[in-house]
């Protein structure tokens, strides 16, 4: 059984569920019982990630720790963590929870070399872009794709947009407010477009998908949330 650490955010979580439902019952279930049973653990009281590795804040990894020890508990076979950031601790994590993790960079990885992406620009939080943590996955499984990350202006953009994301602007209007975290994206997207040569842009920021889907006939675009769901959907077969 397939344990959630969740609620990095919450709204990204409760959109992970969605899309999970979406694709099974799109796969041809029409019964409850065609979906897998999960346990979803909402993390809200665990420290920021990002600002952990910032420097701005306290270490999330005993939080998260003892979470996928009760998950275990509870019955779960293996984890995965709804929030990119988290997997600077996933090798500690899965040594000391004892289970396995679904990697979501990894297979954002994968996903990006059966596309044939050349240059991909992530998007993504401050800490992940510090500690560049995509470089890992993507010479393992991608080695013929170049991540890029905003420089540290075009940055302030995408933290605003995640940001954004968790409060009220998200159920703003996004024509007429600016502070609408998908005219942030799509500031970034714009940007990068038209200035360099990337191929692909990646939502490496789970809050992203919430809100914002790239639509653009220029650049690929992978959203690492949707990938996370595709993988569970593929792992747990239930038709």
């Amino acid at each position: 059984m397939l344990g959630i650490i969740g609620g990095n955010g919450v709204a990204a979580t409760n959109r992970l569920l969605e899309l999970i439902e979406e694709k099974y019952t799109r796969n041809g279930a029409f019964r409850d019982a065609h979906h897998p049973e999960m346990i979803v653990w909402q993390a809200t009281q665990a420290p920021s990630r990002s600002m952990y590795l910032e420097g701005k804040g306290e270490s999330f990894i005993s939080d998260y720790v003892n979470i996928g020890k009760k998950l275990k508990k509870m019955g779960c076979t293996e984890l995965c963590m709804c929030c990119n950031t988290a997997h600077y601790a996933i090798d500690e994590l899965s040594q000391k929870t004892d289970l396995p993790f679904i990697n979501i960079i990894d297979e954002v990885a994968r996903r990006s070399d059966e596309m044939g992406i050349k240059k991909a620009l992530v998007m993504c939080t401050a800490g992940l872009r510090k500690y560049k943590l995509y470089e890992r996955s993507f010479e393992k499984y991608a080695s013929s794709t170049e991540v890029v990350y905003p420089n540290d202006e075009i940055q302030e953009w995408v933290t605003k947009g995640i940001c954004n994301a968790k409060n009220i602007y998200r159920f703003a209007n996004r024509e007429t407010e600016v502070e609408h975290p998908a005219n942030w994206f799509q500031k970034v997207c714009d940007y990068y477009i038209n200035t360099s040569d990337i191929d692909c842009i990646i939502g490496g920021c789970t809050d992203i998908s919430n809100v914002f889907q790239l639509n653009s006939s220029k650049v690929e675009y992978i959203d690492s949330l949707d990938v996370l769901a595709d993988i569970i959907v593929s792992k747990y077969v239930m038709l």
